[in-house]
């Protein structure tokens, strides 16, 4: 399966939070570089789409895990924390956290800093309601 169809078919997921999580998905795919963003500049998928690749896997990985140790979670909340746990790594939409330079990739020094969770954190709350268990899932 493709990256991209992988992603839908998460989104897809979403029920009871879907105009808090569409409104957030649209920001983050019109106004930022979420769908372009490497995980990392010099590790895991440090490469164009390296983000969204880690966040699927991850997410995937938590829809497995769930089913067999915790099937009352819900796949929302599965959902949720699993793309965005990282999403700070996108940085800001006027000050993205990685610059493309060519075919690598450099951390921004102008950014304002804060460290990932925090900044995962404080932009997925500003979009979507999270419980408290969801939030600290992000932080950790």
């Amino acid at each position: 399966m493709s990256i991209k169809k992988d992603y839908s078919d998460l989104k897809s997921k979403i029920k009871e939070r879907k105009k808090d999580f569409d409104d957030f998905i649209k920001f983050l795919e019109t106004k930022t570089t979420w769908l372009t963003a490497p995980a990392s500049v010099r590790y895991h998928l440090s490469e164009k789409e390296g983000l969204l690749k880690h966040s699927v896997g991850v997410t995937k990985t938590l829809l497995k895990l769930r089913k067999l140790f915790t099937p009352q979670l819900s796949e929302e909340s599965c959902v949720i924390v699993g793309l965005f746990h990282d999403i700070g790594k996108i940085g800001m939409p006027h000050s993205p956290r990685y610059l493309e330079k060519g075919e690598k990739f450099s951390y921004n020094k102008e950014q304002i800093e804060m460290d990932v969770a925090n900044r995962s954190l404080y932009l997925v709350s500003k979009y979507i309601p999270l419980s408290d268990e969801e939030a600290q899932s992000i932080l950790y």
